[in-house]
């Protein structure tokens, strides 16, 4: 006898797509010195080779506005 479902079955959860390996781009803060996420993500192997100005953000640690270059960007793994 097969049984019916009253629910929908369980789903899979997509596969990591193979080829994009995006990082996000992290700041720290002057004041307080915790990572900041920018917002902005980037895929890994591109990273030596971007050019970036330098950009302003407002912290959500602190409160300020901080401004930040390609020199003061940590790369984090992107959570999902």
């Amino acid at each position: 006898m097969a049984r019916r479902f009253y629910f929908d079955p369980p789903r899979r959860r997509p596969k990591p797509k193979a080829g994009a390996d995006l990082k996000s781009l992290l700041v720290r803060c002057p004041s307080t010195s915790k990572l900041t996420d920018t917002g902005r993500t980037i895929e890994q192997k591109r990273w030596p080779a971007a050019k970036m100005v330098p950009q302003k953000f407002t912290c959500a640690h602190c409160g300020a506005v901080h401004s930040w270059t390609k020199a003061d960007v940590v790369l984090g793994r992107l959570v999902s």
